[in-house]
Formats: C-alpha cells, structure tokens, sequence
C-alpha cells in the first residue's frame, strides 16, 4: 500500500507538473501572433481616431447601431444602457482633446471574438472602457462596450 501511494503520489505531480507546463506554454503564446491580430489592431485605430477627431461617421465603422453599452453612472446612481447610435452621438470634437489621453491593449482573441481594454485619461475623467468585438461578415466590430470610471476634481 505505501509504494502504491507513492507511485500515485509521483503520477500525480508529473501529471500536474506537465499540465501546469502546457498551460504556461499557451499562455505565453503572444497575441499579436494571433491571425486576427493586424486586423483587430486596425479595427481599433479607427476607432481611436474616431475619438480624436470626434468623427461619428468613423466610429460607424466600428460600432453597430444596436451595440450594447453599459456602465454604472455616479451622477444617476444606477446602471445605464445605451445603444451604439447614442453612444456615436458623443462622437464629436472636444475643446481638450489635446489633454486627453487614450491607449488600448488587445487581452484576448479568438477567430471570431476579442476583447479589448481601452484607458481614457480625461481632464475630468479617469476610465476603462472593456470593448467585446465579433468578426462580422469578415469585418471587426464592436458588439459591447461596458465602462466605469471617476470624475476628477475640477481643477
């Protein structure tokens, strides 16, 4: 009985080990080798103009009419929804854009589906927006936008 425990007891940690070593393999797997990568990437540069040039027509190209965006609103103390054709409304030039700062990081891809992180770094306000993508009809859209944030103080 105790070489049995023993010999299950060393299976047990080299079959761990080798899964854990398997999952750390695929993990480090880069995304931007990803196939999808350069063309979600792009989908994503337009969408960064569209904000820099408050350019509705090409946020339009990544968003659709009827994505769903949701986040939680201190000013109404509640969540809030809206679709893709009232969150394009804001889509327009801002006085500070110069103050602004956006950046985004690309966390997961699949051939049909990503999710991507997007940092605002306002004058008065300090956000994530998390942005889910499908590829529709060959094309990278956004589906789903969920935000969350906090006003800073004015200065």
């Amino acid at each position: 009985m105790n070489t049995f425990c023993k010999n299950i007891g060393k299976t047990l940690v080299v079959t761990c080990l080798s899964l854990g070593l398997s999952g750390v393999a695929m993990a480090s797997t880069p995304l931007q080798q990803h196939a999808e990568y350069a063309a979600i990437d792009s989908t994503m540069q337009t969408m960064m103009q569209a904000f820099e040039q408050g350019d509705a027509a090409k946020a339009h190209r990544v968003i659709l009419p009827d994505t769903v965006v949701v986040g939680y609103s201190t000013k109404q103390q509640k969540v809030v929804n809206v679709s893709g054709a009232e969150w394009s409304k804001g889509f327009q030039v801002s006085p500070d854009e110069d103050q602004r700062h956006r950046k985004y990081q690309i966390l997961d891809i699949t051939d049909t589906g990503a999710v991507v992180k997007v940092m605002l770094d306002y004058p008065q306000w300090l956000g994530v927006d998390y942005l889910a993508m499908t590829k529709i009809n060959g094309q990278w859209r956004v589906v789903s936008k969920s935000w969350s944030g906090i006003r800073k103080d004015a200065k």
